[in-house]
């Protein structure tokens, strides 16, 4: 790709996830939650919204996406990450073990155009599967910070019990679609994908497509 395609993808504007398929749903977790900075809408970078779009409109019949996080305010970063720190604190982490640890699983909430958390480019994407039930069983919850939430948790264990071989065969399902849209994964986090952000970039090889971006349209 060259510079000026890359120019362009940065340029690409944030688009809304509301009612762009009937295969996916929002699940606004952190607009729930009353996080600052957040909304009851979803947005994401228009070429990583037109993949999602393409995995979901592609699933079996009865099966859909639903989308829990994609672009992310630096004020939710903030205060997600701050929240973190908090609760590693009370789990016991030392100090320097969450210094250590904490960017396995939250970004700091940096606007640095070489170094913006993932959700802040809006190239990353927080998601799991339902069914006209429900969300499909993945073995642990969305923004858990055990080891089972790890995406291979279950690939090397036996004697699983038949949750947990569905939790496993779950995960693998979505990680295909996925992975064979292009994204890559997150191995501490089953739920988090992305393309084009600076995790996808040294995965592949290659420059980022997308660094940090602002809504131009305000939330809804």
């Amino acid at each position: 790709m060259s510079a000026l395609q890359k120019l362009s993808k940065q340029e690409e504007p944030l688009v809304s996830m509301a009612n762009c398929s009937l295969k996916i749903n929002i699940y606004p977790s952190y607009f729930l939650q009353k996080i600052p900075g957040t909304s009851d809408d979803l947005f994401l970078r228009q070429g990583v919204a037109d993949k999602i779009i393409e995995i979901a409109e592609h699933l079996p019949e009865g099966l859909f996406l639903v989308l829990i996080d994609g672009w992310r305010s630096i004020e939710t970063q903030r205060y997600i990450y701050d929240q973190t720190i908090v609760q590693f604190r009370e789990a016991g982490y030392s100090e320097e073990k969450i210094q250590k640890e904490i960017s396995d699983f939250v970004a700091f909430p940096s606007r640095d155009p070489f170094k913006p958390a993932p959700h802040y480019t809006g190239a990353a994407i927080d998601l799991t599967l339902s069914d006209r039930n429900g969300w499909l069983e993945m073995g642990t919850d969305f923004d858990d910070f055990h080891q089972e939430a790890y995406l291979d948790f279950y690939e090397d264990k036996k004697n699983l019990s038949e949750k947990e071989k569905l939790a496993k065969e779950n995960r693998r399902f979505l990680r295909e679609k996925m992975e064979n849209a292009g994204f890559t994964h997150n191995p501490t986090e089953w739920w988090h994908y992305s393309y084009g952000d600076r995790t996808w970039a040294r995965e592949n090889g290659t420059d980022p497509l997308y660094g940090g971006t602002e809504l131009t349209f305000g939330p809804s």
